[in-house]
């Protein structure tokens, strides 16, 4: 018998296995110490504990904000307020019907994604400007009309933009250039669109989910643009536009937008210093 015929297919067959299934984990990152954001819970709990390089956690180095071309979380809507629906939190308040207010959230991936992302937005959505979520909790797009009807305003709803920007290890561009846009995976159906300023509806103080197609290198996205992997400490850029004809008093802050996936194993971007 002729082993080097036998061992080699052996071989590679072993090492291509070896690829498929080893060095994958899950991962979340926010704006700012993932370790402590603040809708954390006992899964993101688990993922910061086995996440880890050595000794080290890498979501107790995850604070990127104040960086050039890091994380940071922006608004024009006003300043932070403590929230009705969360205490402890600090949001900012868009009243109903006032128009060209906006948030964004830009977030480090500390992991070469090897799924697909979810961008989960927790929202604290009422009725009105009284502080009790749990006498006057709202949807998007809800009101009632004077005879006692409830409507539902399409365009009443917030929109959605989902942008990718290079990081240190881009294979697209320098640092803080722009990538383009991401897809999103509709539910149901699977279908594709682009996160291009796409409307979502929220409410009350649940948490809303959006599948975000994992780019794929040398392909278009639903907008004609070039697509590229993403790399870890690549960004992506989250804004959320609120319409004129919103029905309702809508809050955020900087913990509300967080995006989870499967990172591989080994490709973890770290800060310097620990964040708590």
């Amino acid at each position: 018998m002729n082993l080097r015929k036998v061992l080699i297919p052996f071989i590679v067959v072993m090492f291509t296995a070896s690829l498929a299934f080893a060095g994958n984990t899950p991962e979340f990152d926010a704006v700012g110490c993932d370790a402590t954001n603040y809708f954390n819970d006992a899964i993101k709990a688990s993922v910061v504990a086995h996440n880890k390089v050595g000794a080290d956690q890498i979501n107790d180095f995850s604070d990127f904000t104040g960086l050039w071309c890091g994380e940071y979380f922006d608004s024009n809507a006003g300043q932070l307020r403590d929230d009705p629906c969360f205490d402890g939190y600090l949001s900012i308040l868009t009243p109903h019907y006032t128009p060209g207010k906006h948030y964004e959230w830009q977030i480090v991936l500390q992991m070469q994604p090897e799924s697909d992302i979810d961008l989960n937005i927790v929202d604290c959505v009422m009725k009105g400007n009284i502080p009790n979520i749990w006498e006057y909790a709202q949807q998007t797009g809800r009101y009632r009309t004077s005879r006692g009807e409830l409507r539902f305003v399409k365009s009443a709803n917030p929109r959605v933009t989902v942008e990718a920007y290079a990081g240190e290890y881009s294979v697209w561009g320098n640092p803080c250039d722009y990538g383009f846009i991401l897809d999103a995976r509709k539910i149901p159906t699977l279908g594709m669109c682009a996160m291009d300023d796409k409307r979502y509806t929220s409410k009350a103080l649940w948490e809303e989910g959006i599948v975000l197609a994992l780019p794929v290198n040398g392909k278009q996205n639903k907008s004609g643009e070039d697509t590229y992997t993403l790399s870890q400490g690549d960004m992506l850029r989250v804004r959320i536009d609120i319409p004129g004809n919103n029905t309702c008093y809508i809050r955020y802050g900087e913990d509300n937008v967080v995006l989870k996936y499967i990172g591989m194993v080994g490709t973890e971007y770290m800060t310097q210093a620990p964040c708590i």
